[in-house]
């Protein structure tokens, strides 16, 4: 097998990507969680790997203590932090890939974690790619909806 169909077969079989009930064609971006949707669709998880590989850089900022907190002996109890979220030249590279694959039809969705979501608003009109966030269906059962999306 020369080199370029074996890289294309590691690629292939890296991405998931199912095909639901309602014809929507889904990936999975870095969750190293399958998904079950709703109409029983699972949609497998990637390889841990893939997954650290792949995720969102939270940046922490920390913010001064509350002010008029009445009780002495809370005061350093804890610490308020405010979360952003950044995206790593390996994630850029990823999207790229999903994007290209979208322009293809190869696919509709690809499910991100909400941080990446958040981060990508920044930069994108989200509305006008591939990415999503799940929705779940139902929390007890752990499913999620085969045609709501979050953005």
């Amino acid at each position: 097998m020369d080199m370029i169909k074996k890289l294309t077969l590691l690629e292939s079989n890296r991405l998931k990507v199912v095909r639901l009930s309602n014809q929507l064609i889904v990936g999975n971006f870095s969750s190293p969680h399958q998904f079950t949707f709703d109409d029983g669709t699972v949609l497998d998880a990637v390889s841990d790997y893939d997954s650290m590989r792949l995720k969102v850089n939270f940046i922490e900022e920390i913010l001064p203590s509350p002010i008029g907190v009445k009780r002495i002996d809370i005061e350093q109890m804890w610490t308020d932090v405010s979360l952003s979220f950044e995206l790593s030249e390996e994630v850029y590279n990823e999207i790229d890939i999903w994007q290209k694959m979208w322009q293809h039809n190869d696919v509709d969705i690809v499910l991100c974690p909400l941080p990446m979501i958040q981060a990508l608003k920044k930069e994108l009109i989200i509305k006008d790619t591939p990415f999503r966030a799940v929705r779940m269906k139902d929390r007890i059962k752990k499913t999620v909806s085969c045609n709501t999306f979050t953005i």
